[in-house]
């Protein structure tokens, strides 16, 4: 059975009871979407697209021992993952200066960070999803504060381990946001990291970073998310 009684529908996904009553499965739409201030365009194939990049980055994650919602792909656009509390905050990890960062800041695009910085997003669409402190994020019973420290120290882990693997692929994380769920007490990072919710630029043969490689808010989105999947699985085809 693909998936039950309809829980939750979103702009990117549909969440749908699993036959366990500790499951659920996740429906990857191919509606477009929006990052940082950009439209992600909309294309058919997208969603099964979305769930192999995710699959590949997130399997991979867990094999560093990093806990995840992830389980078991029941279709092309659909995956049955643990069911669980999602936390309602976005954590947005920059490495390279871009978008609304460099708007902020009024600082060159493309500028290496010294260190990754991390924001809170509190996931409040009547509220536009504001910036918040991890003081906020307690303050207001978001979450407690040790789990509050504990999302950052794995958003760390995550981050340190995944630029590894996209560097060895010649491209660059730039940016990306990731979520997490509670489950007995226990927190996972949740929801997908594509390219609807991340920023990849491309290196070329002489080791230049071009950030404009990629065209993911036009007619060339879906040309530009397969040379993502085939760069990060060796294989662009489902």
């Amino acid at each position: 059975m693909a998936g039950g009684t309809l829980l939750f529908e979103g702009s990117t996904k549909k969440v749908l009871q699993a036959e366990a009553a500790n499951q659920v499965v996740l429906e990857f739409k191919d509606s477009k979407t929006d990052f940082d201030g950009e439209k992600r365009s909309g294309f058919k194939g997208k969603g099964a697209v979305r769930l192999a990049l995710t699959k590949v980055v997130f399997e991979y994650l867990e094999s560093y021992n990093i806990p995840t919602h992830w389980g078991k792909v029941i279709g092309p656009d659909k995956v049955q993952v643990k069911k669980m509390d999602m936390l309602p905050i976005r954590v947005l990890i920059r490495n390279i200066a871009a978008g609304s960062l460099c708007e902020r800041f009024n600082i060159k695009a493309g500028m290496p960070l010294k260190y990754p910085v991390l924001e809170y997003y509190l996931k409040d669409e009547a509220l536009g999803d504001p910036m918040i402190s991890e003081s906020h994020a307690y303050a207001f019973d978001r979450c407690s504060p040790d789990e509050i420290k504990h999302i950052s120290r794995l958003s760390s882990k995550v981050n340190a381990v995944l630029k590894a693997f996209i560097d060895r692929r010649k491209l660059k994380l730039v940016d990306y946001t990731l979520e997490f769920g509670r489950s007995q007490n226990k927190i996972y990072l949740a929801d997908e990291i594509t390219p609807d919710n991340a920023r990849l630029w491309y290196i070329d043969e002489k080791g230049a970073l071009k950030q404009n490689h990629f065209h993911l808010t036009n007619s060339k989105a879906e040309a530009s998310f397969r040379e993502i999947l085939e760069r990060l699985t060796g294989n662009g085809s489902l």
